[in-house]
């Protein structure tokens, strides 16, 4: 078992902010990450192997492809991905946050720790982990895409306390902004010519040409 501690000044007023970041692995493996190093032992991140290919002016063509791959490999909407990391980090691998969530999904350090993330903020690695608690926090609640966005910016315990969305504004202006960036995204990708249903719960059926939509939802190809 191994964790990741950090430590971050939290005074800079922005909410999302660029920095140079330090780490060090300590002897019981838990990974500590900077950005005031007082220990000799930190060095500066250099492990974002992938960091050199999605930077330049198509930084962001780049990286929609790579969502488009993986989140496709995954059985999610690319769409729903984008709209996450543009409300998350604006598309910024390097993004901290003032609570020090990190990289493209900003990512809690004990979430990246439970998803075995070797480094936030590496792009691919940073979806990868990103997309894979998104769907957990959709199955988690059922496909209702509202809580599980809730979940994945205020925490599950707050969504599973509550019911719905906490009473945050914080929280629910985040949820109003990804649903926007999403119908934003949807409007620019194809669509699939097929219809599918399934059962979301009883009496309650689902019919969609979006099947990525409910990712963890058995769905068969509708015919009239």
């Amino acid at each position: 078992m191994w964790s990741i501690f950090l430590l971050f000044l939290l005074f800079i007023p922005t909410e999302v902010f660029s920095m140079e970041v330090f780490q060090y692995t300590d002897e019981s493996g838990t990974v500590h990450f900077t950005n005031v190093p007082t220990d000799p032992r930190y060095r500066r991140l250099q492990g974002m192997q992938n960091k050199s290919l999605y930077t330049g002016k198509d930084h962001r063509q780049k990286l929609y492809r790579y969502i488009e791959k993986e989140a496709t490999d995954q059985g999610m909407e690319p769409a729903l991905i984008k709209a996450v990391v543009r409300a998350e980090s604006d598309f910024n691998s390097y993004a901290v946050s003032s609570v020090g969530a990190l990289g493209l999904m900003q990512l809690m350090p004990a979430t990246a720790a439970d998803l075995r993330l070797t480094d936030p903020f590496d792009p691919e690695e940073n979806i990868r982990g990103g997309i894979r608690y998104l769907r957990y926090l959709l199955g988690t609640f059922e496909n209702d895409l509202v809580l599980a966005l809730a979940a994945y910016h205020a925490g599950l315990g707050n969504v599973q306390k509550y019911g719905r969305i906490p009473p945050i504004e914080e929280t629910q202006n985040y949820v109003d902004r990804v649903l926007r960036f999403y119908q934003f995204y949807l409007s620019k990708a194809p669509r699939s010519s097929s219809v599918f249903k399934g059962d979301r719960s009883p009496g309650e059926r689902v019919y969609t040409n979006r099947p990525k939509q409910y990712p963890t939802l058995s769905l068969s190809e509708f015919k009239e």
